[in-house]
Protein backbone atom coordinates (compact mmCIF):
# COMPACT_ATOMS: atom_id res chain seq x y z
CA UNK A 1 0.00 0.00 0.00
CA UNK A 2 2.82 2.74 0.80
CA UNK A 3 4.29 1.76 -2.71
CA UNK A 4 1.12 2.53 -4.04
CA UNK A 5 0.71 5.69 -2.02
CA UNK A 6 4.20 6.51 -3.14
CA UNK A 7 3.59 5.92 -6.90
CA UNK A 8 0.52 8.20 -7.07
CA UNK A 9 1.64 11.05 -5.64
CA UNK A 10 4.91 10.95 -7.65
CA UNK A 11 2.49 10.42 -10.59
CA UNK A 12 0.58 13.46 -9.56
CA UNK A 13 3.21 16.36 -8.55
CA UNK A 14 6.61 15.04 -9.82
CA UNK A 15 5.90 14.20 -13.71
CA UNK A 16 4.88 17.33 -14.48
CA UNK A 17 -7.57 29.20 -2.51
CA UNK A 18 -10.14 29.17 0.11
CA UNK A 19 -13.60 31.19 0.01
CA UNK A 20 -12.75 32.57 3.06
CA UNK A 21 -11.00 35.89 3.31
CA UNK A 22 -8.31 35.16 5.71
CA UNK A 23 -6.01 31.56 7.51
CA UNK A 24 -6.61 31.07 11.21
CA UNK A 25 -3.02 30.19 12.54
CA UNK A 26 -4.53 26.94 13.94
CA UNK A 27 -6.11 25.75 10.21
CA UNK A 28 -2.63 26.50 8.67
CA UNK A 29 -0.94 24.42 11.26
CA UNK A 30 -3.14 21.66 10.79
CA UNK A 31 -2.80 21.93 6.97
CA UNK A 32 0.92 21.93 6.79
CA UNK A 33 0.70 18.72 9.22
CA UNK A 34 -1.64 16.99 7.00
CA UNK A 35 0.03 17.87 3.74
CA UNK A 36 3.44 16.89 5.47
CA UNK A 37 2.26 13.66 6.36
CA UNK A 38 0.58 13.27 2.68
CA UNK A 39 3.67 13.68 0.91
CA UNK A 40 6.26 11.32 3.21
CA UNK A 41 6.35 8.47 1.41
CA UNK A 42 8.28 10.29 -1.35
CA UNK A 43 11.26 10.70 1.03
CA UNK A 44 12.22 7.28 -0.05
CA UNK A 45 13.06 8.63 -3.47
CA UNK A 46 14.47 11.52 -2.01
CA UNK A 47 12.37 14.41 -2.15
CA UNK A 48 11.44 16.07 0.86
CA UNK A 49 8.88 19.13 2.12
CA UNK A 50 10.68 22.57 2.25
CA UNK A 51 7.62 24.95 3.33
CA UNK A 52 3.94 24.68 3.23
CA UNK A 53 2.41 28.74 2.48
CA UNK A 54 -1.51 29.16 2.25
CA UNK A 55 -1.88 31.32 -1.13
CA UNK A 56 -4.51 33.33 -3.32
CA UNK A 57 -2.62 33.17 -6.41
CA UNK A 58 -5.60 30.13 -7.56
CA UNK A 59 -9.01 30.33 -6.01
CA UNK A 60 -10.93 26.64 -6.20
CA UNK A 61 -14.14 27.06 -5.39
CA UNK A 62 -14.39 25.15 -2.12
CA UNK A 63 -10.82 24.80 -1.03
CA UNK A 64 -8.18 25.87 0.26
CA UNK A 65 -4.80 26.68 -2.11
CA UNK A 66 -1.40 25.85 -0.35
CA UNK A 67 1.86 26.61 -2.58
CA UNK A 68 4.45 23.42 -1.24
CA UNK A 69 7.95 23.67 -2.63
CA UNK A 70 9.89 20.15 -2.27
CA UNK A 71 13.45 19.54 -3.04
CA UNK A 72 14.12 16.62 -5.06
CA UNK A 73 17.73 15.73 -3.65
CA UNK A 74 18.11 13.06 -6.42
CA UNK A 75 17.27 14.85 -9.31
CA UNK A 76 19.08 18.12 -8.08
CA UNK A 77 15.93 20.03 -8.43
CA UNK A 78 13.90 22.66 -6.80
CA UNK A 79 9.78 21.54 -7.05
CA UNK A 80 6.46 23.41 -6.41
CA UNK A 81 3.08 22.72 -6.58
CA UNK A 82 -0.11 23.79 -5.48
CA UNK A 83 -2.26 21.07 -2.95
CA UNK A 84 -5.82 21.56 -2.56
CA UNK A 85 -7.94 21.29 0.41
CA UNK A 86 -11.34 21.14 2.26
CA UNK A 87 -10.92 21.01 5.84
CA UNK A 88 -14.35 21.07 7.11
CA UNK A 89 -15.40 17.94 5.09
CA UNK A 90 -11.52 16.28 4.92
CA UNK A 91 -11.23 16.43 1.39
CA UNK A 92 -7.61 16.73 -0.39
CA UNK A 93 -6.78 17.23 -4.09
CA UNK A 94 -3.11 16.90 -4.87
CA UNK A 95 -3.62 18.21 -8.64
CA UNK A 96 -6.68 19.84 -9.91
CA UNK A 97 -6.64 20.40 -13.96
CA UNK A 98 -8.80 23.28 -15.42
CA UNK A 99 -10.76 22.17 -18.66
CA UNK A 100 -12.01 23.67 -21.24
CA UNK A 101 -14.09 22.36 -24.37
CA UNK A 102 -12.96 23.05 -28.27
CA UNK A 103 -15.74 21.61 -30.61
CA UNK A 104 -15.39 18.03 -29.94
CA UNK A 105 -12.58 18.28 -28.01
CA UNK A 106 -11.95 18.30 -24.21
CA UNK A 107 -9.18 20.28 -23.42
CA UNK A 108 -7.16 19.46 -20.25
CA UNK A 109 -4.96 21.89 -18.50
CA UNK A 110 -3.04 20.87 -14.92
CA UNK A 111 -3.18 24.11 -12.54
CA UNK A 112 0.84 24.40 -11.39
CA UNK A 113 2.56 27.62 -9.95
CA UNK A 114 4.67 29.57 -12.34
CA UNK A 115 8.48 28.29 -12.48
CA UNK A 116 7.24 24.90 -11.46
CA UNK A 117 10.80 23.72 -11.11
CA UNK A 118 13.80 25.16 -10.71
CA UNK A 119 17.85 23.22 -10.89
CA UNK A 120 19.52 23.30 -7.53
CA UNK A 121 23.63 24.51 -7.99
CA UNK A 122 25.00 21.65 -6.61
CA UNK A 123 29.22 20.63 -6.83
CA UNK A 124 30.05 19.58 -10.52
CA UNK A 125 34.15 19.13 -9.59
CA UNK A 126 33.11 15.03 -10.74
CA UNK A 127 33.08 16.20 -14.28
CA UNK A 128 36.82 16.84 -13.79
CA UNK A 129 37.73 13.48 -12.59
CA UNK A 130 35.02 12.16 -15.47
CA UNK A 131 37.32 14.30 -18.09
CA UNK A 132 40.19 12.37 -17.10
CA UNK A 133 39.21 9.07 -17.26
CA UNK A 134 37.91 9.45 -20.59
CA UNK A 135 40.75 11.12 -21.85
CA UNK A 136 43.23 8.49 -20.28
CA UNK A 137 41.47 6.06 -22.16
CA UNK A 138 41.86 8.27 -25.74
CA UNK A 139 38.39 8.95 -25.98
CA UNK A 140 37.67 11.98 -27.71
CA UNK A 141 35.35 14.00 -26.32
CA UNK A 142 35.51 17.41 -26.69
CA UNK A 143 34.89 20.06 -29.21
CA UNK A 144 35.63 23.64 -29.11
CA UNK A 145 38.05 25.69 -26.96
CA UNK A 146 36.97 27.83 -24.04
CA UNK A 147 36.90 28.65 -20.53
CA UNK A 148 32.95 28.32 -20.49
CA UNK A 149 32.62 24.92 -20.67
CA UNK A 150 29.15 22.56 -20.89
CA UNK A 151 29.25 18.78 -20.31
CA UNK A 152 26.43 16.87 -22.57
CA UNK A 153 25.88 13.51 -20.99
CA UNK A 154 24.58 11.24 -23.98
CA UNK A 155 24.24 8.25 -25.27
CA UNK A 156 24.47 6.58 -29.08
CA UNK A 157 20.88 5.04 -29.10
CA UNK A 158 19.36 8.34 -27.31
CA UNK A 159 16.68 9.51 -29.70
CA UNK A 160 16.94 12.97 -28.31
CA UNK A 161 20.49 13.13 -28.73
CA UNK A 162 20.80 11.98 -32.05
CA UNK A 163 18.25 14.87 -33.36
CA UNK A 164 21.50 17.14 -31.83
CA UNK A 165 24.53 15.50 -33.29
CA UNK A 166 25.26 17.15 -36.77
CA UNK A 167 24.88 20.37 -34.43
CA UNK A 168 27.12 20.39 -31.38
CA UNK A 169 30.00 22.09 -33.35
CA UNK A 170 27.83 24.94 -34.44
CA UNK A 171 26.32 25.15 -31.07
CA UNK A 172 29.95 25.54 -29.73
CA UNK A 173 30.88 27.78 -32.18
CA UNK A 174 27.62 30.49 -31.84
CA UNK A 175 28.09 30.53 -28.07
CA UNK A 176 31.75 30.37 -27.38
CA UNK A 177 31.45 27.80 -25.32
CA UNK A 178 33.81 24.19 -24.77
CA UNK A 179 31.31 21.42 -24.88
CA UNK A 180 32.64 17.83 -23.63
CA UNK A 181 30.75 14.51 -24.32
CA UNK A 182 30.46 12.58 -21.71
CA UNK A 183 28.96 9.32 -22.59
CA UNK A 184 26.68 7.12 -20.77
CA UNK A 185 25.10 3.85 -21.89
CA UNK A 186 21.93 3.80 -20.53
CA UNK A 187 20.75 1.75 -23.49
CA UNK A 188 22.84 -1.02 -21.71
CA UNK A 189 25.49 -3.59 -23.88
CA UNK A 190 24.20 -2.00 -27.59
CA UNK A 191 25.36 1.12 -25.97
CA UNK A 192 28.64 0.24 -24.85
CA UNK A 193 29.11 -1.14 -28.65
CA UNK A 194 27.93 2.04 -29.84
CA UNK A 195 30.53 4.04 -27.97
CA UNK A 196 33.61 2.36 -28.79
CA UNK A 197 32.56 2.39 -32.79
CA UNK A 198 32.26 6.32 -31.84
CA UNK A 199 35.78 5.95 -30.13
CA UNK A 200 36.92 4.56 -33.28
CA UNK A 201 35.38 7.29 -35.71
CA UNK A 202 36.47 10.31 -33.07
CA UNK A 203 39.88 9.27 -33.08
CA UNK A 204 40.09 8.99 -36.82
CA UNK A 205 38.04 12.45 -37.47
CA UNK A 206 37.72 14.22 -34.18
CA UNK A 207 34.81 14.12 -32.47
CA UNK A 208 32.32 16.87 -34.48
CA UNK A 209 32.61 14.77 -37.36
CA UNK A 210 32.13 11.48 -35.96
CA UNK A 211 28.60 12.75 -34.45
CA UNK A 212 28.08 14.32 -38.33
CA UNK A 213 28.96 10.71 -39.79
CA UNK A 214 26.62 8.69 -37.04
CA UNK A 215 23.70 11.63 -38.33
CA UNK A 216 24.00 11.21 -41.81
CA UNK A 217 23.23 6.73 -41.27
CA UNK A 218 19.66 8.10 -40.57
CA UNK A 219 19.80 11.60 -41.95
CA UNK A 220 17.59 12.68 -39.22
CA UNK A 221 15.35 9.61 -39.51
CA UNK A 222 15.92 8.21 -35.38
CA UNK A 223 14.12 4.82 -36.33
CA UNK A 224 16.81 4.37 -39.92
CA UNK A 225 19.32 5.31 -37.76
CA UNK A 226 18.88 2.95 -34.87
CA UNK A 227 18.38 0.01 -37.32
CA UNK A 228 21.50 0.82 -39.23
CA UNK A 229 23.84 1.56 -36.26
CA UNK A 230 22.49 -2.09 -34.95
CA UNK A 231 23.25 -3.75 -37.79
CA UNK A 232 26.80 -2.14 -38.53
CA UNK A 233 27.53 -3.53 -35.09
CA UNK A 234 26.57 -6.81 -35.68
CA UNK A 235 29.18 -9.51 -35.38
CA UNK A 236 31.64 -6.69 -34.48
CA UNK A 237 33.61 -8.68 -31.63
CA UNK A 238 36.75 -5.85 -31.86
CA UNK A 239 35.96 -2.58 -33.56
CA UNK A 240 39.30 -1.54 -32.06
CA UNK A 241 42.52 -3.20 -30.52
CA UNK A 242 41.95 -1.66 -27.19
CA UNK A 243 37.94 -1.74 -26.63
CA UNK A 244 38.03 -3.30 -23.32
CA UNK A 245 40.51 -0.10 -21.90
CA UNK A 246 37.44 2.10 -23.60
CA UNK A 247 35.09 0.25 -21.90
CA UNK A 248 36.49 -0.17 -18.64
CA UNK A 249 36.73 4.01 -18.91
CA UNK A 250 32.78 4.18 -19.72
CA UNK A 251 32.28 2.19 -16.92
CA UNK A 252 34.05 3.84 -14.08
CA UNK A 253 32.89 7.27 -15.83
CA UNK A 254 28.87 5.75 -15.27
CA UNK A 255 29.84 5.16 -11.84
CA UNK A 256 31.22 8.29 -11.14
CA UNK A 257 28.09 9.96 -12.82
CA UNK A 258 25.49 7.73 -11.23
CA UNK A 259 26.74 8.12 -7.50
CA UNK A 260 27.05 12.05 -8.45
CA UNK A 261 23.01 11.81 -9.35
CA UNK A 262 23.45 11.94 -13.20
CA UNK A 263 21.49 9.36 -14.82
CA UNK A 264 19.79 10.62 -17.68
CA UNK A 265 20.11 11.81 -21.29
CA UNK A 266 20.66 13.91 -22.43
CA UNK A 267 21.66 16.10 -19.44
CA UNK A 268 23.22 19.80 -19.80
CA UNK A 269 25.76 20.98 -16.94
CA UNK A 270 27.35 24.31 -17.86
CA UNK A 271 30.35 25.25 -15.63
CA UNK A 272 30.70 28.87 -15.44
CA UNK A 273 34.62 30.02 -15.40
CA UNK A 274 36.43 29.65 -12.11
CA UNK A 275 33.21 27.71 -10.38
CA UNK A 276 32.86 24.19 -9.61
CA UNK A 277 28.89 24.49 -8.73
CA UNK A 278 26.36 24.40 -11.85
CA UNK A 279 22.88 23.43 -12.31
CA UNK A 280 21.81 19.81 -13.93
CA UNK A 281 19.59 20.08 -16.49
CA UNK A 282 17.97 16.95 -17.86
CA UNK A 283 16.68 17.72 -21.18
CA UNK A 284 18.76 19.71 -24.42
CA UNK A 285 17.95 22.91 -22.66
CA UNK A 286 19.16 25.83 -25.41
CA UNK A 287 23.06 26.57 -24.35
CA UNK A 288 22.55 30.38 -24.81
CA UNK A 289 19.46 30.21 -21.80
CA UNK A 290 21.90 28.33 -19.50
CA UNK A 291 24.43 30.98 -19.87
CA UNK A 292 22.14 33.50 -19.53
CA UNK A 293 20.92 31.83 -15.98
CA UNK A 294 24.29 32.27 -14.74
CA UNK A 295 24.99 35.39 -15.75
Amino acid sequence: MRTLITAVITALLLSGCSQAETHSKTNVSQAEKVIKAILKPLAVRGVEVKSVTPTKEVEVPGFETFKVDLVDKRNHREIRRYIFLNPEKGFIALQIFKYSVEGKNVILKPIKPKNAEKPLKVDVSFLKEVDKKLSEANIPHVIGKSDKKVYIIWDVFCPFCYGHFNQIEKIAKENNVEIHLIPLAVHGEKSLKGIVLYTKLAREKGPAEALKELYRMGNGDFMKYAKALEKRLEGGKEITNDQSKILEAVQQTEAILLKNGVRATPTIIYVPPGENKARIHVGFTPIEQLIKENR
